[in-house]
Order: C-alpha cells, then sequence, then structure tokens
C-alpha cells in the first residue's frame, strides 16, 4: 500500500461526514484537498469520555468526576479502598518525530502530585485516550487498563504514546504502520468543556 493510498484509507475514516465524496479521490490534487479538511478537523473529548477513559484505564478507581475547564481538567477520584485523589492536568506541550517521539506532556496542580504514582495511572491512562482519538481508524481492540507510560519530567509529567498496547502492536506489525508515524498532533487544549485535539499531516508531494 502506497503513502498516498494510507492517507486515503486515514481520511475515509476520519471524516465520515465527507466519506462518499473522498472515496472517489484519485489524484493528488484531491488528496491534498481532502488532507487539508482533516487537518482542519479536531478530535475531541469531553467531561463523559476522560471520566471513563479514566476508570477504564486504572486500577481500584470506584469514581471519577471530571471538569475541563480554563485550560485543565479537574480530576476527583474516589478509589476502592476508600483513598481519594483531587488534582488538575493541564496539556502543556506535544512532541512528535518520524520514527522518533509521540509524546504528550502535562502539568499538574498542585505540582506535587507528579510524585504520586496514581496521579501517572490517571495521566497514561489519559494519553491512551488522546492515542486513540488520533489513531482510532488504525488501531485494534481496547484492552484492560489501557494506558500510556508516563515518567516525570521535571515538575511535568510525560507520556509516551508509543507505549499504549494498541499502538505498540500497531507500530510492529500493521500494513498501517505509517499512519502513525504520518498522522500527529498539532496541538492540543481543554477549551469549551472538551479536550480539543488538533490534527496535523503532511501535503504529499
Amino acid at each position: 500500500m502506497s503513502r498516498l493510498d494510507i492517507l486515503k484509507s486515514l481520511v475515509r475514516s476520519a471524516a465520515k461526514a465527507s466519506g462518499e465524496r473522498l472515496s472517489k479521490l484519485s489524484t493528488v490534487t484531491n488528496a491534498r484537498q481532502a488532507i487539508e479538511e482533516l487537518r482542519a478537523r479536531r478530535s475531541t473529548l469531553n467531561e463523559a469520555d476522560v471520566g471513563r477513559a479514566i476508570t477504564s484505564g486504572t486500577t481500584g478507581v470506584r469514581a471519577a468526576t471530571v471538569s475541563l475547564r480554563n485550560g485543565r481538567a479537574a480530576v476527583d477520584l474516589g478509589y476502592e479502598d476508600g483513598r481519594n485523589l483531587t488534582f488538575a492536568i493541564i496539556p502543556e506541550q506535544t512532541r512528535f518525530a518520524p520514527r522518533g517521539a509521540k509524546e504528550v506532556i502535562f502539568s499538574v496542580e498542585p505540582p506535587e502530585v507528579v510524585e504520586d504514582a496514581r496521579a501517572r495511572e490517571v495521566v497514561g491512562a489519559l494519553a491512551a485516550a488522546i492515542a486513540r482519538a488520533l489513531w482510532g481508524p488504525v488501531l485494534g481492540e481496547r484492552t484492560v487498563h489501557e494506558q500510556a507510560l508516563v515518567d516525570r519530567e521535571g515538575a511535568r509529567l510525560r507520556a509516551d504514546l508509543r507505549t499504549v498496547p494498541a499502538v505498540r502492536a500497531a507500530l510492529e506489525g500493521s500494513p498501517l504502520a505509517m499512519a502513525l508515524e504520518v498522522i500527529s498532533i498539532e496541538s492540543f487544549a481543554i477549551e469549551d468543556r472538551v479536550l480539543r485535539v488538533v490534527i496535523a499531516l503532511p501535503i504529499p508531494g
């Protein structure tokens, strides 16, 4: 499958509203137009989406309340052992490179939460949901406790999307692995009560 074929397939999957017209693409000019439409598209996760990602992607969480406001995700978690965890996650930066980094970076409040393994687990679950918002059409089935590996980076938390099991499997064995290399995140932020992911795509020459 050629690079252009892959991009056409992804455009059809990711932009269903215009799928009928996109499926008829046959020229580079039309592909450019379709990719520009996808570039302008924003994948979003609402409060319910983020709550589900956290409860399904972490261990021992009994209930999760999520509020997406003022540029941050305020998370209030109740655990089965009676403990609670309340903190805020703030999207900060992305790092994407061909055959290299595929990372999303967050700050947290209060800052000392970076030391808490439970907070890192929550951020890992959120990062896995972002990976599905970005690459969903080419990823396999969701796994239980789906997470990205999260490391401290000073006062911030860095999630490596390549470590999400479905992403790792696609990179290692899928014929659409190239999709994960050419589709990246231009920016991500919390606004209008959603986590908005702006998708970036190269224009084939």
